[in-house]
């Protein structure tokens, strides 16, 4: 291929991976304000957030498969293979300022992803945590609470127990 080719290829690929920096950017924010509302015990900003998430992670995923296939055309057009390459040793073949722009862009992805699996392990923790919780008190309700234990007429010391939530109810 032809130097331009190589060079609108790459020109692309730098479009596009900072698009997608942009787009986990904006995905870490939302992230941010999910935990917010989690801790505000907003369910309905959640369910919101959690939308907007899901549009943000299908387009991620689509913007992943195209650079996926961005990649292999530049390699095949530079005579590199198919075989699959990291980002910067890919930019290691390109003449400049494409070599450049594909590090800088390509590092600052690299952070994003970093970012957004920390924000990723909090909110995995929270959630594995509501959930713990949430179970306890599922298990307080569905079984029962034993009250205080009570002394009779007789002086007898008597165990009570009261109706669990769910028989209370109906």
């Amino acid at each position: 291929m032809t130097n331009s080719n190589v060079d609108n290829l790459a020109r692309d690929l730098v479009r596009l991976l900072s698009d997608m920096t942009g787009t986990y950017g904006e995905l870490a924010m939302h992230m941010h304000d999910k935990l917010d509302a989690i801790r505000r015990a907003d369910a309905d900003r959640i369910t919101s957030i959690t939308a907007r998430e899901t549009t943000l992670a299908d387009r991620l995923m689509e913007r992943h498969g195209l650079r996926r296939q961005m990649m292999r055309q530049l390699q095949q057009a530079l005579g590199l293979g198919a075989d699959a390459m990291r980002l910067t040793d890919l930019a290691e073949h390109l003449p400049e300022p494409r070599r450049s722009q594909m590090i800088t862009v390509a590092e600052g992805l690299k952070k994003q992803l970093a970012s957004m699996e920390q924000l990723r392990q909090t909110s995995e923790l929270v959630s594995r945590e509501m959930l713990t919780h949430l179970g306890e008190v599922l298990t307080v309700m569905t079984s029962g609470v034993q009250g205080g234990d009570t002394y009779g007429r007789t002086g007898v010391r008597q165990s009570t127990s009261m109706a669990r939530v769910f028989e209370a109810v109906g």
